[in-house]
């Protein structure tokens, strides 16, 4: 029975194992979303400290990532614009709700309901995308696959 299967070419590979990547992190943070708006998984105020520090400079990067695709022509044909912008409300929900933890005291069910939305949210935009990018591939995926294959066809033969 295995020997009737069809081998998949380099592109189609690529394509299942990113997209099994995206869903794979969707499953994932739909189980987190999940284990904070049942209050499985809790939170102390050292844990939300730093959970807060690190979404925060997240954030700031995600900002700052979402500038730098829309400015810099190079890097738009390398990735996808929408996945930039679909992001782009949960980073800037998240400065907002980081700086209003930071600086003031949040009850706990304040903290797992913000935190499971955005798992959720995250969920819902890897779950689209990994669909998305199977029929329609981002084409830094590929990229590597040329520069690999460069060397090999560009090489000169050194008795000549």
């Amino acid at each position: 029975m295995i020997k009737y299967m069809k081998k998949l070419d380099k592109e189609t590979k690529v394509k299942l194992i990113y997209s099994g990547e995206l869903l794979l992190f969707a499953v994932l943070f739909l189980v987190f979303g999940i284990l904070k708006f049942t209050k499985v998984m809790g939170s102390n105020p050292t844990t939300r400290l730093i959970f807060n520090i690190i979404t925060l400079a997240g954030a700031a990067w995600g900002i700052t990532d979402f500038i730098w695709a829309i400015s810099s022509k190079k890097r738009q044909q390398r990735i996808s614009l929408l996945d930039k912008v679909l992001i782009l409300p949960l980073v800037i929900f998240m400065v907002t709700y980081d700086i209003i933890c930071l600086t003031s005291k949040q009850p706990d069910e304040f903290y797992l309901y913000m935190l499971g939305s955005a798992f959720l949210y995250i969920t819902v935009i890897y779950t689209f995308e990994a669909f998305y990018h199977y029929h329609h591939p981002i084409p830094g995926l590929f990229e590597d696959d040329d520069e690999e294959e460069k060397p090999e066809n560009s090489q000169e033969n050194p008795e000549k």
